[in-house]
């Protein structure tokens, strides 16, 4: 059998539906991991389970050796489903997927910096999809409901973004922002923040045969609320998806995702060079996140915004000390000041204080999350699958 014909049943152009002629098929091909893998989704579509896993199996183990992590930990995790491992197997696998060599992405770094618990808990429960040439994934307007992973084909990312409207008409109109494709081991889903549902500001199109594996939001959080570096991590990963560019001032500000919450902060301000009193504000913030704030201060004991400016007007890059509170938690960070600019709240022009907060542990980012919950706008959707 040609390679041509290969590519074509694994693009899906060429469907085969008796187990014989796949396998024969495969016996031809014995060594190429995406056939094996395609053959194991197809005899466990038949209710072939062990079957499947035994080629799941010898899938992973090729997609390993060849350093590709992502696909072996998802063809290891499918073989699990239908053939579950004793502790020593599935710790194991694991290890070696933490040690093995790799060609350096970003997912590969990802899945290399979680302990095995981690690596489980996150890819325990997912879904695996193919989708044909020219499938829309996601649309302006809808719910953020999953992580995605894609493991190979092409699809094509659009933004939108309204640009006001007509003089005496209403109608808004969308001008089409730079694409951007998404390829084998990236990742996609604005699932952050956890406290509010998130909706899409792109439309998510295939634009070749593509398989990608998505994981619930709602399992994602409750991943994250129990192994903190696993929230840190993915929010790199979408970071690293989403930077448009290094040098950008809001690049160096926010390493991360914000938390859309509402909380009330306190911050000192301790001017550098002469001695002097410390500047003491207290405010509130609409967001918050593992890298920074937008701090808002309250204009009643400061006075109007020209009065507030002057205060911190030579305070560009001061060090500061963050004190935010909730019902039932205090935290106190350092940090600094990055940059100041007019906001409007309520109507009312005002300053905001953009603070760098410095590098936190991760211990301190699942206390973000607490914050979360204490807020009572934690996230209690369902996944698409009607799960907790």
């Amino acid at each position: 059998m040609s390679k041509a014909i290969l590519e074509h049943i694994l693009d899906g152009s060429i469907v085969i539906d008796s187990v014989e002629a796949f396998g024969s098929i495969v016996n031809e091909f014995p060594e190429h991991p995406e056939l094996l893998k395609l053959f194991a989704d197809f005899l466990t579509a038949k209710g072939k389970g062990p079957s499947a896993a035994q080629h799941y199996s010898k899938a992973s183990e090729i997609f390993l050796g060849s350093g590709r992590l992502l696909h072996a930990v998802v063809a290891k995790m499918l073989e699990w489903r239908s053939d579950k491992p004793c502790r020593e197997t599935l710790l194991r696998f694991l290890s070696a997927v933490s040690i093995h060599p790799h060609d350096d992405s970003p997912v590969n770094r990802f899945l290399q910096s979680l302990l095995p618990t981690e690596l489980m808990a996150l890819f325990s429960q997912f879904s695996c999809n193919r989708f044909p040439i020219g499938k829309t994934i996601r649309n302006i307007g809808e719910p953020e409901t999953s992580l995605w992973f894609v493991l190979a084909g092409e699809l094509k990312e659009s933004y939108y973004q309204l640009i006001g409207h007509k003089p005496k008409s209403n109608r808004q109109r969308l001008q089409q922002r730079p694409n951007r494709l998404l390829k084998q081991n990236h990742v996609f889903g604005d699932v952050f923040p956890f406290t509010e549902i998130s909706i899409s500001q792109s439309v998510i199109e295939t634009t070749t045969c593509t398989e990608v594996i998505a994981i619930p939001r709602r399992r994602l959080i409750q991943v994250c609320q129990k192994f903190p570096k696993v929230e840190l991590g993915v929010l790199k990963l979408l970071q690293i998806r989403s930077e448009t560019g290094a040098d950008s001032p809001s690049g160096r500000v926010r390493r991360g995702e914000r938390y859309a919450l509402q909380v009330n902060m306190t911050v000192e301000i301790h001017p550098t060079g002469a001695p002097g009193p410390a500047v003491v504000l207290n405010g509130s913030a609409h967001d918050l996140s593992i890298s920074g704030v937008s701090f808002i201060p309250e204009t009643n004991g400061a006075g109007p915004p020209d009065k507030l400016a002057s205060m911190v007007k030579n305070l560009d890059h001061q060090r500061v000390r963050v004190a935010i509170s909730s019902e039932a938690l205090t935290m106190s960070i350092p940090g600094q000041i990055v940059r100041k600019r007019e906001t409007m709240v309520n109507g009312s022009r005002t300053l905001s204080l953009g603070i760098q907060f410095d590098q936190v542990s991760p211990r301190v980012n699942g206390t973000f999350l607490a914050f979360a919950e204490g807020t009572g706008n934690f996230d209690k959707a369902r996944d698409d699958n009607g799960q907790d």
